[in-house]
């Protein structure tokens, strides 16, 4: 249950620093976390999208 709790956790974390890192430099990845994911992750906190939107008028 530890192993499985653990790789959830993770899993979580994987996920948020890939939306604040990886994400807005990918054009279809950082498309995708607008319209699926952020409206969950601003739930968590505000500051996880925030990148995302920041590149959001400008050509990458």
């Amino acid at each position: 249950m530890r192993n499985l709790l653990t790789l959830v956790v993770l899993g979580f974390v994987g996920f948020v620093l890939v939306a604040m890192f990886v994400a807005p430099t990918q054009p279809d990845l950082k498309t995708w976390y607008l319209k699926n994911a952020c409206e969950h992750l601003d739930k968590v906190s505000a500051k996880i999208c925030d990148p995302m939107r920041q590149t959001g008028g400008q050509a990458l």
